[in-house]
């Protein structure tokens, strides 16, 4: 299968048009989301908005606890910027996030961990480790642990989907998988997306939530991302964006066989 040479430039890459056959095809998730806390692992601010936000408006919606692990702070995301603009840059995002959770009509608590944006790439173990040892107490009581999928193709994100599987599993957490970066580079005609445990959250079928426009202002919110900057295209241009203004998020659900009983619950159904 052929693949962009560059698997996170999201001007080379699949277009969300091209999977939309495959995305409608998929059964719809039937219980959604959980009740209990739900714990997020987001590698990059923004990553919650794009993947889930839909999700998390609508649990939010339902009182539900919600805990983001912010992995970094993605200081990287600009790489032509000196120290001090990145450091400001930090500060933007931040602001942005919050901005983005009051668009979406999320409620959450976040924990950040300033890891190296991109250092997954250059020291995956060390990374690894300071993700596992800040995760694991927000999994305490937690319905469902959410992180990308460990082959989405970001060194980050890759190692946050393969840290949350360990941590969820040893916790007894069931875990709900999501792609980011897989859908510019993966192939619908022949995906590894593992799409035999994939299900879909349908955003029109909560009546009177308008989750897809709440995800749509949250997502505009992340300025330094989505508009362009000194005279530069944006980070996240239009036709990347479009994967994640479908009307629905898709997830890859747990193998719940492997889930410890008495803990979260019996993990979310599908149906058609």
């Amino acid at each position: 299968m052929a693949t962009p040479a560059d698997p996170i430039d999201p001007v080379v890459g699949r277009t969300a048009a091209e999977w939309d056959d495959l995305v409608a095809d998929l059964p719809e998730i039937t219980a959604w989301p959980l009740d209990g806390p739900i714990v997020l692992v987001a590698p990059h601010p923004d990553d919650e908005l794009l993947a889930t936000g839909a999700t998390l408006a609508a649990a939010s919606d339902a009182g539900t606890e919600i805990r983001v692990l912010a992995a970094t702070d993605g200081e990287m995301s600009h790489p032509y910027l000196s120290d001090t603009g990145r450091r400001d840059l930090v500060e933007r995002r931040l602001t942005e996030t919050g901005a983005a959770y009051a668009a979406a009509g999320i409620r959450a608590s976040r924990t950040r961990l300033s890891l190296p944006d991109f250092g997954a790439d250059a020291d995956a173990d060390g990374w690894g480790a300071a993700l596992a040892a800040g995760l694991a107490p927000l999994l305490t009581d937690a319905a469902v642990c959410l992180a990308p999928w460990g082959s989405d193709g970001h060194p980050d994100h890759d190692v946050c989907g393969r840290v949350a599987a360990a941590v969820a599993t040893a916790s007894g957490v069931p875990l709900v998988s999501f792609p980011v970066w897989s859908w510019n580079w993966d192939d619908p005609a022949d995906p590894r997306i593992p799409f035999h445990r994939a299900a879909r959250f349908d955003l029109n079928g909560v009546p009177g939530a308008d989750l897809r426009d709440r995800k749509r202002a949250g997502i505009a919110a992340y300025a330094s991302q989505v508009r362009p900057e000194d005279g530069r295209r944006p980070v996240l241009p239009e036709a990347f964006l479009a994967h994640f203004r479908r009307a629905s998020e898709v997830f890859l659900l747990p193998d719940l066989s492997r889930v410890s009983p008495g803990r979260g619950g019996d993990g979310p159904g599908t149906g058609r």
